[in-house]
């Protein structure tokens, strides 16, 4: 009796014992599992944490690219985007110039071809040469470039805003500008065949919003202006003996009417270009350019000297364009503007003597 009892406790004792081993280690596999979930919790966490970052990484940069001048570097940024609202007039460049007008209300598009020989002046003090050579003059200078100095340069040449420029020289220099736009009008996806190599700065945004539009013109609503061959440019020769064009602002302007835009044309509000600077005749010039793009010049004259170009007048879309223009900022009035009878008045400063 003593030794079964005996061994009856030492069997249970074992069970016992063997019972809370198994207790332990079920424990321990419990535990284990719940450490390697929490493991398995942390990792997806920092894993979808580190693809979150990357996904709004990329759509900061893919947002910015809509804003930002495509594959451009640029030390001056123009002052506004085109939102389909104003005719959109562009420089384009291939081995030749040409200036791309849109006309979004009559869905239109002209396309000046302006001749390499045309001899014209360069602002900022550069003096006269050869359109050829300009973007190459540019470019010498760091702190201004190439696009930006031959923008200038064919705005004061033919007095029409330009308000950007596409360069297509890597795409196939020799390839006219109107068999471009011919192949975005036929198929509007042809416009990411030159992305890759497109420099220009328009942003994203506005190149779509342009190649939607040119999917729309029909083939009759284009117009190819070829300056060479009509006579609006005068044939000479340079005192070394090198042929060149010059240009007869008159005659520029009477083949340039095409370019007006039908909005400020149809507002016909009247307006009147003060030079406030200390340099002549530069209400004239600019009177020239407000002309060619439909507005209605009254009045042009001298002020006293001023810092700051301003626009004020009548609340219209003439008014709205010329700011653009002439990106001010618009504070306060000289009290010639004031007493001017015109519905619009620009004020030449003297940030606008080099331009």
């Amino acid at each position: 009796m003593y030794t079964g009892s005996m061994l009856g406790k030492k069997q249970r004792h074992d069970l016992a014992k063997g019972s809370l081993s198994r207790s332990n280690r079920g424990w321990k596999d419990a535990q284990s599992r719940i450490k390697i979930s929490r493991r398995n919790k942390l990792a997806l966490f920092v894993l979808g944490l580190v693809v979150g970052l990357l996904l709004l990484s990329w759509g900061i940069k893919f947002t910015q690219s809509l804003f930002n001048s495509w594959n451009i570097q640029t030390n001056i940024p123009r002052k506004y985007h085109w939102n389909g609202e104003f005719n959109l007039n562009l420089l384009i460049r291939t081995d030749k110039i040409s200036l791309l007008s849109y006309n979004p209300k009559e869905s239109k598009v002209a396309i000046v071809n302006i001749p390499d020989e045309t001899f014209l002046e360069v602002p900022f003090g550069f003096g006269s040469w050869q359109l050829r050579s300009v973007y190459e003059l540019g470019e010498s200078q760091k702190q201004l470039g190439g696009h930006k100095l031959l923008v200038n340069t064919i705005t004061n040449f033919l007095a029409v805003p330009v308000d950007g420029f596409l360069d297509l020289k890597d795409l196939n220099p020799e390839r006219p500008v109107i068999e471009i736009v011919d192949s975005l009008r036929k198929n509007p996806f042809f416009i990411f065949n030159l992305l890759p190599v497109l420099k220009t700065d328009l942003n994203l945004l506005e190149l779509l919003r342009l190649d939607f539009r040119l999917s729309k013109v029909r083939f009759d609503k284009v117009e190819e202006i070829s300056l060479d061959k009509l006579n609006v440019l005068d044939k000479g020769n340079l005192p070394d003996g090198t042929f060149v064009f010059t240009g007869d602002p008159v005659k520029l302007d009477s083949v340039l009417s095409v370019l007006a835009d039908p909005k400020i044309v149809s507002e016909h509000k009247t307006i009147a270009v003060f030079n406030g600077t200390s340099k002549g005749q530069m209400a004239v010039k600019w009177a020239r350019l407000i002309r060619n793009l439909g507005g209605n010049v009254i009045i042009t004259g001298n002020t006293e000297e001023v810092r700051k170009t301003k626009v004020t007048g009548e609340k219209s879309v003439t008014l709205k364009r010329l700011q653009q223009i002439f990106a001010t900022d618009n504070a306060g009035d000289s009290q010639e503007l004031n007493s001017s009878r015109a519905q619009i008045n620009l004020l030449l400063g003297e940030d606008y003597v080099n331009k």
